[in-house]
């Protein structure tokens, strides 16, 4: 992609060739990738940035005098992304740059920039917000496909165009997927599958319950089974004294609840109703919650019982 871009920006032959660079300190090569570039007579280096980068432009600078004398060639830095205040910076302090699809300083070449510059979309990378989860269940439970199209996912989903570009930024952040472009379609990719895929990203779910009421049950319909009476379904764990259902927040069945205080009415048949921050049954199966949410809606229940057979349910579940 980098090779196709240049050659079209600058209309001659490029070849690169990643390389690797010794006798440098760690924090110059650990996280980065090395290219040689040939385009027609000039020959320089490329050093291609991740983009959990922390340094600034004066650092930036210094690395550049190092790289240069360590290769004895021109160097510039690749970015995935710059802001007009870097892209000023990098210019102000004559560091060569590219930045793709239209942010190109080559002094040594030639130069191509563009006003065209977003200003980069900065989430929290601790846990996963809700849109976030469900964009994971999403690609977690169709892991056939090798890539999911960011719009078909927003459809599916019921998503915004706003939410799934912060859901998407944010797995990208936290390394779970990484995005293409296929002409105007823009690919996210996961890195990992399946079972892998959880593991990964177990640290940053959330547990899906916003709230808890107990309340009478009449009609099921719009419910979802959930928690330990689902769990009791699928292992040896005993039946709850309450059912459990969850229903996302903002349903219309929610307004129709009557809560009940069990503490002071513990003559009527209540059942417990989780609240969820998304549509449970968005990734639910035979009027059940998906395995994750479940795992997720349990996290911080201290039984022994229930942490033993929902690792077991886990282990067993054919991802």
């Amino acid at each position: 992609m980098l090779e196709n871009a240049l050659k079209k920006a600058f209309g001659i032959n490029c070849h690169l060739e990643q390389i690797k660079l010794k006798g440098l300190p760690l924090y110059m090569v650990s996280g980065r990738v090395f290219y040689s570039a040939v385009m027609g007579d000039a020959s320089f280096l490329i050093v291609k940035l991740s983009d959990q980068e922390k340094f600034g432009v004066v650092a930036f600078k210094k690395q550049l005098s190092q790289y240069m004398e360590k290769t004895g060639l021109n160097v510039a830095f690749c970015f995935d992304d710059i802001t007009r205040v870097q892209r000023d910076a990098l210019i102000a302090k004559e560091i060569p740059f590219i930045s793709l699809p239209d942010q190109i300083f080559l002094p040594f070449l030639g130069v191509m920039l563009s006003n065209n510059l977003k200003r980069k979309m900065i989430v929290s990378t601790d846990k996963m917000m809700p849109a976030t989860q469900c964009l994971f269940l999403y690609l977690l439970y169709k892991s056939g496909n090798d890539f999911f199209i960011k719009k078909q996912a927003a459809d599916d989903l019921g998503l915004t165009k706003m939410s799934i570009t912060r859901a998407s930024e944010q797995l990208k952040q936290m390394d779970l997927i990484r995005e293409e472009r296929a002409g105007k379609e823009i690919r996210m990719v996961p890195n990992y599958r399946g079972r892998e895929l959880f593991e990964v990203a177990k640290d940053y779910l959330i547990n899906p319950v916003q709230k808890i009421v107990h309340t009478k049950i009449t009609k099921e319909e719009g419910l979802f089974i959930a928690g330990e009476t689902m769990l009791s379904r699928h292992s040896m764990l005993a039946a709850p004294s309450e059912d459990v259902y969850a229903v996302v927040k903002g349903s219309d069945i929610v307004s129709g609840f009557e809560e009940i205080d069990t503490r002071w009415q513990d003559d009527i048949m209540t059942s417990r109703v989780e609240l969820w921050k998304y549509d449970p049954g968005l990734f639910a199966n035979n009027g059940e919650v998906d395995p994750v949410s479940l795992a997720m809606s349990l996290s911080d229940n201290s039984d022994e019982r229930v942490e033993g057979e929902l690792q077991s349910f886990l282990e067993e579940y054919k991802w």
